[in-house]
């Protein structure tokens, strides 16, 4: 399931999440992609961490970004509220 991501918090967690969900820790992630554990925690606790360095952590848990509109257009609206 995807879903938009807006806040670092909500970031944070997906990363966390995903992480768990694949039996990997904090450590083995950061050994994958050359930076400390610290900083793992960084981004999973939703801190400010280099886009490089979350680039590189989605892509070592097999996932990537997408930019998704936020707000939905007047059809989707509609059927958000239609009780057909």
């Amino acid at each position: 399931m995807s879903f938009a991501i807006m806040t670092a918090t909500e970031l944070g967690l997906a990363v966390r999440k995903t992480r768990q969900s694949l039996g990997k820790s904090q450590s083995w992630l950061a050994e994958q992609i050359g930076c400390r554990r610290q900083t793992i925690g960084d981004l999973e606790a939703g801190r400010n961490v280099e886009i490089y360095t979350l680039l590189s952590i989605l892509s070592a848990l097999g996932k990537g970004l997408q930019i998704v509109d936020i707000l939905p257009d007047l059809d989707n609206l509609e059927a958000l509220f239609s009780h057909e």
